[in-house]
Order: structure tokens, then sequence, then C-alpha cells
């Protein structure tokens, strides 16, 4: 599970990577058309929108990979270490539970408005919302590989 949790992370930061390149190259268009050119192009601002959601809802995967989002652990690191596995293992459940939540809204979202088009670009506007579910679904699959891990470790630890 860990092996296809890494694989996932992997896929994840290239995706993240060319989306931000993506945003980056059609902001550097619409400045140059705008303002050399004097002919502003319509739907470079909507495209730039996208691409910072997708981008965002997708690296945020990969700071809960990497350990990296906000944590409070000033109680957590005074508990013997059983206790605080136990803490991580709960705060992780947690969390599933919240991402699952996400995922649900956000499948409701893309077939509520899957028929609607974004005002620049006639995109369906399920198109940027589906990041919603994609970004909440690879948080959840990292989170369950942490429960299965933590899980492990906990189980491992009361056999000695």
């Amino acid at each position: 599970m860990e092996r296809i949790s890494n694989m996932l992370n992997r896929f994840t930061e290239i995706a993240v990577l060319i989306i931000i390149s993506a945003m980056a190259i059609d902001v550097f268009i619409e400045v140059i058309f705008r303002y050399v050119l004097l002919f502003p192009l319509f739907w470079t601002e909507e495209f730039a929108r996208y691409c910072l959601v997708w981008s965002s809802l997708l690296a945020a995967g990969i700071a809960l990979k990497r350990g990296e989002h906000i944590a409070v652990t000033f109680v957590a690191d005074r508990f013997p270490k059983r206790i605080g596995m136990m803490a991580g293992l709960v705060g992780d459940i947690f969390i599933a539970i919240m991402l699952s939540v996400i995922l649900w809204g956000g499948i409701c979202l893309v077939i509520l408005t899957r028929h609607q088009l974004s005002p620049a670009m006639r995109l369906p506007m399920s198109l940027p919302y589906v990041a919603i579910p994609t970004g909440s679904a690879i948080m959840l699959f990292h989170v369950l590989t942490s429960i299965y891990g933590r899980s492990r470790e906990l189980i491992g630890s009361t056999g000695h």
C-alpha cells in the first residue's frame, strides 16, 4: 500500500509541476498581450484561476503525504510513545472521515455543475470542480495508507 501511495504522490508531483508551469506561461502570455500588444486575451485569467485551483488541491495531497501540513504537536509530543502513536492514529481517522465528507460533497458538486459552462472558455464547470473530489481522494488514500501503517506499528509494539 505504501508503494502505491509513493507512486501516486510522484504522479501528483509531476501533475502539479505541469499545471503550475502552464499557469506561469499563461500569465506571462497575458501580460505580453495586455501591456505590450494592447490586445488582452479573454480566456487567460480564467485558465490561470482553474490552474491555481487544481494545483492547490493536488499539492495538498503532496503536503499530506510528506507530513508538511500545519500541526499542533505541543501536547502530543509530551505523551509516552504508545499513547502518541494512538493519538496520531485517532487524528488520521478523523482526517479520513473529513476527507470522505469532502469527497462526497465534491462528487455531488461535480454532478450538479456538469451542464453549467464557464464564462470565458465555455468549459463545463464540472471540469474545475472535479479538482475537489480528485484532491480529496488522493489525500484520503494517503491517510488510509498512514492509518494502515500506524495500525501495524501499534500492533507490532504490543507484541513485544
